[in-house]
């Protein structure tokens, strides 16, 4: 029987991109051996690439908010400056940061629920291919306290 090592990666904003990207690199090998052993009109090699494209979209749409929005890009110079934008209120900037960790949470977890049929697989992380359940340690804390106080569960 083994056992699994302890959890190293516990909320969506501790979600990398190389974590992204190690489970692709992960996979990526395996889908393209399927693709290669079969021909491209046969179901498992439409399956295998569709689950690479699938993949890869995830990855990069994780990357995409875990990165935010790209900055620095050239602009066209002969496009008028941009008016100038207040700045985000606290609440809209929190409300921003919400959703943004909310996306992390959500391709994370289909990322991972992708690859855990390769769990008993060697170059398997355990540790940290698995789905996250809270944004953030605040999110966390906000939730027993709801529990405690709601008495489903005893104060520590």
């Amino acid at each position: 029987m083994t056992t699994d090592p302890e959890l190293t990666l516990h909320h969506a904003v501790d979600v990398t991109v190389e974590d992204a990207w190690a489970i692709l690199e992960f996979l990526a090998p395996r889908l393209e051996s399927l693709e290669r052993a079969h021909d491209g009109d046969t179901e498992e090699h439409r399956t295998a690439a569709a689950l690479a494209e699938a993949m890869s979209a995830l990855v990069l749409a994780l990357e995409s908010e875990i990165r935010g929005p790209n900055r620095g890009r050239l602009r066209n110079r002969s496009a008028p400056p941009p008016a100038l934008v207040p700045s985000p209120t606290e609440d809209e900037r929190i409300a921003r940061e919400k959703r943004r960790l909310t996306m992390i949470a959500e391709y994370w977890n289909q990322l991972c629920g992708i690859v855990y049929a390769w769990r008993e697989s060697d170059g398997y992380d355990r540790a940290r291919w698995h789905r996250v359940t809270f944004l953030d340690t605040a999110a966390e804390a906000e939730y027993h306290r709801l529990v405690v106080e709601a008495g489903l569960r005893k104060a520590e």
